[in-house]
């Protein structure tokens, strides 16, 4: 997880190490003791092989809010990787990836008009002059306390106090309608622990945000999507776990995040968190075959319309029933995680369409 990037070139032509690595380190070790998460690649890719050079450069670049490119030399923003890193992020940000762009330089001895015109329209900042000035646009869009203050839980992690905390959440944004008890929510739970991705306030010690996936009987899919089913009737019978290879049928139960803590950092947290299991079920031979998801909420309906689901009926409670073929995959690539699970998903497909065919 970083919150800020910073992108620099580390050698010369000669192999020699560069002043902008000295600079860029000077950079991290202030950020990093002022509580930001920083990624600063000498340090953050210590021990990671070539093979997983890109893929962790790619993940933080995903991650990352904030982006400062640290130049000494006018030349060295075409450098392979630096050119890579700021023209990626920027990317998002023209292709919709990204809703803002925070992109800074951060510039010694030489002329910022001498620049690739991308970097030259940029808030720049000098070097020679210290960092305090940067570090004032920094707290602006990343107050520090808003990213120490949350943590993700999930797995072992989860803890039955979190399962009451979610509960009540669900009062809180679904008022008024009819909620599964904390004991039946527990029991799914312990049938399969990788049914729930919590965000946790650490300030608080609560549960503010969750996501609720889970795996559920052929029998029980089709109830669903017949938009006569209410998730208050799911019972433990109908909820699978992950235990063996096979192709999985999910219900998106529910995304949701109290109404004080409503921002797109944690939506996006719960995604990945999401996407990530999905990801990782995949080395167990597990794989999500279609997903459907009941929006109740305007906040529901736009994450199915955003995930690339596919509206298929109203249901008889005021509702609408969304539905997405996940393999081979038909969502949309909303992220770069969102892409590696895609990709993941129609390279095993590939491979071998008949097992994915009924």
């Amino acid at each position: 997880m970083c919150d800020i990037f910073i992108s620099f070139k580390h050698t010369d032509e000669n192999g020699n190490v560069t002043e902008d690595s000295v600079i860029a380190e000077d950079l991290y070790k202030m950020l990093t003791a002022k509580g930001y998460k920083a990624f600063f690649s000498n340090k953050s890719l210590e021990g990671t092989g070539n093979p997983k050079f890109k893929k962790e450069i790619d993940d933080a670049l995903d991650k990352a809010k904030i982006m400062i490119v640290v130049l000494t030399k006018a030349e060295y923003a075409t450098s392979r990787w630096v050119n890579y890193e700021w023209d990626t992020y920027y990317g998002d940000f023209l292709s919709g990836v990204r809703n803002e762009i925070f992109m800074y330089t951060y510039t010694k001895n030489f002329s910022v008009n001498e620049l690739p015109r991308t970097l030259r329209n940029l808030q720049n900042f000098s070097a020679e002059d210290g960092a305090e000035e940067l570090l004032k646009y920094i707290r602006s869009v990343l107050p520090v306390e808003t990213q120490t203050r949350y943590k993700l839980k999930d797995n072992s992690a989860i803890t039955f106090e979190d399962i009451k905390d979610a509960v009540n959440l669900d009062h809180c944004v679904f008022e008024g309608m009819e909620h599964v008890s904390p004991e039946e929510c527990w029991r799914w739970f312990k049938l399969n622990p990788d049914i729930y991705c919590f965000i946790e306030d650490t300030q608080t010690q609560k549960i503010v945000a969750y996501t609720n996936t889970a795996p559920i009987t052929e029998e029980c899919y089709d109830k669903i999507k017949s938009g006569k089913f209410l998730t208050t009737n799911i019972t433990e019978n109908m909820i699978l776990s992950f235990e063996m290879p096979y192709l999985y049928s999910l219900y998106f139960f529910s995304v949701v995040i109290h109404p004080q803590h409503q921002n797109t950092q944690l939506f996006f947290m719960l995604v990945s968190a999401l996407v990530e299991k999905f990801i990782g079920l995949t080395a167990r031979d597990v794989y999500i075959k279609r997903m459907i998801a009941d929006a109740v909420t305007p906040n529901g309906e736009k994450f199915c319309k955003l995930f690339g689901m596919n509206k298929i009926t109203e249901s008889t409670h005021s509702s609408s029933l969304y539905e997405v073929q996940m393999i081979p995959p038909q969502f949309k690539k909303i992220s770069k995680k969102v892409k590696e699970l895609y990709d993941c998903y129609q390279a095993v497909y590939d491979e071998m369409p008949d097992l994915f065919t009924e």
